[in-house]
């Protein structure tokens, strides 16, 4: 039996996009921005000077008499003026996602009938968060305004559950400025990965030529999100420079991470780090020596030792037998890169799992 050291040392151009970073850094610019897309997103009127708490992901299943041992995982909770408010981002379309929503939700209830029951004296109520779901890149299975499913009761009454979305492949530099989401404008880079990604699985003669045209349009998108971030700086000072920092290195970021494995990607990225500084003096924002080296590698290994603890998960889960949607639930890994855990485990438990090696 394979034993868990045997996971080799990761190579960072391999691993994983770890969007629970990103999201932290998108809602925790200031509590001024995060109110601000809340508004947006939920049709809100939060005063500006709310004050905005950020809740712990990690959700235990309700148990009062036995310590919680089943765990949930979500995206983002904030909590502002005592409202709840639950986002998840999603990358890829999971035709079960209104059900984990419903999860979700109930997860994030039930924590404050586990604090406060004893004082409850009308009966128990659940208190839903508020939700919201983003697809970040496009599917066409993807409803139009919400997610939705048919919860039937005991009783035969029948409630319709809805979470509403945002196909954020949609947006621009503008809407999103239109719809004070400021700080998404980082996602933009992701409008190339999905066709990018189909050009380099086909195999067409001039494949290499298209990935390169491809590519480029990283240029485009570095220039026309640099150009917002000055304009929202400089001339609308609607962002300081604290943020402009934060966001540009969020979107130098994710490119390298998206397609850095990609050959040609770092001279294309220099050409459009270079466009950019040329229409805004960023230097300072992106190319701050060691400063900023430290940064990158500092968030690097903390992403290696991520990716190694939901390898490790996923390899524990594989051994008990638990079924694939749960494995997938459980350690937010890929399939390829479930792939890559049940490559190093007993032919036995692969021939089990046969999705993965399709």
């Amino acid at each position: 039996m394979p034993e868990k050291e045997k996971f080799t040392e990761i190579n960072p151009q391999d691993i994983p996009l770890d969007m629970d970073e990103i999201m932290k850094m998108m809602f925790g610019l200031s509590d001024r921005l995060t109110i601000r897309m809340i508004n947006s997103l939920f049709g809100k009127d939060i005063a500006l000077d709310a004050k905005v708490t950020a809740e712990s992901a990690e959700k235990h299943r309700f148990s009062l008499s036995e310590p919680a041992i089943d765990e949930i995982r979500t995206d983002m909770i904030l909590n502002i003026s005592g409202e709840r408010y639950h986002i998840e981002f999603q990358t890829v379309n999971d035709k079960a996602m209104p059900v984990r929503m419903f999860e979700y939700g109930f997860v994030i209830a039930i924590q404050e009938v586990k604090s406060y029951i004893s004082h409850f004296k009308d009966g128990i109520k659940l208190d839903y968060p508020k939700q919201y779901v983003i697809f970040v890149e496009q599917d066409d299975d993807i409803p139009e305004r919400e997610l939705s499913m048919a919860v039937t009761l005991w009783d035969g009454d029948e409630k319709e559950y809805k979470v509403p979305l945002m196909k954020y492949w949609t947006e621009t530099t503008d809407s999103l400025e239109a719809k004070h989401l400021e700080p998404l404008l980082p996602l933009q880079v992701f409008k190339i990965r999905k066709s990018l990604a189909a050009i380099a699985k086909s195999k067409k003669p001039e494949k290499e030529k298209l990935i390169e045209e491809k590519l480029r349009e990283i240029i485009t998108i570095y220039t026309e999100v640099t150009e917002k971030i000055r304009d929202l700086t400089e001339n609308k000072e609607q962002l300081t420079s604290y943020h402009a920092e934060q966001m540009l290195m969020a979107l130098q970021h994710l490119s390298e991470y998206l397609y850095s494995n990609y050959k040609n990607y770092r001279k294309i990225e220099s050409e459009a780090i270079h466009v950019t500084e040329s229409k805004w003096m960023i230097s300072k924002v992106l190319r701050q020596g060691e400063q900023i080296g430290e940064l990158r590698g500092e968030l690097k290994g903390e992403l290696r030792g991520e990716l190694k603890s939901r390898k490790e998960t996923a390899y524990e889960m594989f051994l008990d037998g638990k079924n694939i949607i749960e494995i997938r639930k459980y350690s937010k890994l890929q399939d390829e890169d479930l792939a890559d855990v049940l490559a190093n485990m007993p032919e036995d438990i692969q021939s089990k799992y046969s999705l993965l090696n399709n």
